[in-house]
């Protein structure tokens, strides 16, 4: 982990908030769920470890449920883990148990 991943790590583990995300998704019923990912950094890594947004992810012991990004020294922890967080709705938008709610826009 490099100086700034680990300045970040530090902001990150003072934050008054915990690092998670919660998503709202549909399941293929119409119903709403949450898919939950815990946020942490990992080597130079910024990683959510989530739940599952594929079959092939559901049903195996060897596909990952993590969505990860390298961190960008460019950008402080607000914009990494926005990345991070629009990385994780593509992941569910790619997958096929989730659909994400029409937001009307």
């Amino acid at each position: 982990m490099n100086n700034y991943t680990k300045k970040l790590q530090e902001e990150l583990n003072n934050a008054q908030f915990e690092p998670m995300f919660r998503i709202e998704v549909q399941d293929q019923h119409g119903d709403i769920d949450y898919i939950s990912c815990n946020i942490y950094f990992e080597g130079n890594s910024i990683v959510a470890e989530r739940d599952a947004v594929s079959r092939a992810e559901d049903i195996s012991r060897y596909i990952s449920q993590y969505t990860f990004l390298l961190v960008d020294d460019c950008f402080g922890l607000d914009e990494n883990l926005q990345a991070l967080h629009e990385a994780v709705l593509r992941d569910i938008a790619d997958g096929d148990l989730y659909d994400l709610p029409y937001d009307g826009s």
